[in-house]
């Protein structure tokens, strides 16, 4: 792979991650790019199905350099990591799964390959944006922010904000942007004790001081995407996510416009 020759062994493309489905929020960190490859170009061992992770990604890192010799390319944990001055591109090698809308997607870490689809997540974020009218994607962004303002320790990733979003907006839809906002933090605080409301449906959802947080995969995989999220953590973002809520719920019944901003500048964490 010195030659950069890799063009031969791409089946396709395409855009993936926030920017794709446009919820990414300002900074733009980075674009992901899923790359579709032809797994026979690579040898995969006598008893492997399928070539290791770890050689593709180094494949991937090869070309990438080879092409942009004077950016930085680093190898990520699932991607390859290209720095342009302008904005940094997430190169993802991944394999069709046919007859399906999944993909697997290289785990250099576990050197194993991961069943994905960033298609299903995209059909799940569109037709919760419908249900709500269009104003899921927007409520979606404001979280992501919201997010964003809260402490490292207690912040998210925010594909996680995303999907509990999804989840709980497909679960119960709101017409307003405000409602959108509120129903994500409702659906959140339900998981504190004081809240608790056993009747209410969690869609395999689990937010707990003892457990951590567990968010089921939109795409069907099986997998936890909230996956490594502590209890302390889940708790403390419980307890922001009330107070949040508090704060909305203050601005709605505020007496004056003034007052009403106030109380949703700080429930979004706006300074």
């Amino acid at each position: 792979m010195d030659t950069g020759g890799i063009g031969s062994r791409i089946l396709g493309s395409y855009l993936s991650g926030s920017y794709a489905r446009d919820t990414a929020v300002s900074p733009l960190g980075d674009v992901d790019i899923i790359f579709l490859i032809d797994e026979s170009k690579w040898a995969a061992g006598l008893l492997a199905m399928r070539p290791k992770p770890s050689v593709v990604l180094r494949s991937f890192a090869d070309a990438v350099r080879y092409r942009y010799d004077k950016s930085s390319a680093f190898t990520q944990r699932r991607s390859i990591r290209l720095e342009l001055s302008h904005i940094d591109i997430d190169c993802v090698p991944a394999i069709e799964i046919p007859g399906s809308d999944h993909i697997w997607i290289g785990d250099r870490k576990d050197d194993a390959w991961i069943k994905s689809s960033p298609k299903l997540h995209h059909a799940a974020l569109t037709k919760a944006n419908q249900l709500c009218d269009g104003w899921a994607v927007p409520a979606i962004k404001l979280l992501k922010a919201w997010n964003k303002s809260l402490p490292s320790t207690v912040q998210l990733r925010s594909f996680i904000i995303e999907t509990i979003a999804i989840t709980a907006l497909t679960a119960a839809p709101q017409k307003t942007l405000q409602d959108c906002v509120l129903g994500f933090f409702d659906f959140v605080v339900q998981f504190r004790s004081d809240f608790l409301l056993i009747s209410k449906e969690r869609f395999g959802t689990t937010i707990s001081s003892l457990f951590g947080m567990s968010v089921p995969d939109l795409a069907r995989t099986g997998g936890n995407v909230a996956s490594g999220v502590g209890g302390d953590q889940a708790t403390n973002f419980m307890d922001r996510a009330i107070r949040s809520r508090e704060l909305l719920e203050g601005g709605l019944h505020a007496r004056t416009e003034d007052s009403a901003a106030k109380h949703v500048f700080a429930a979004l964490g706006w300074t």
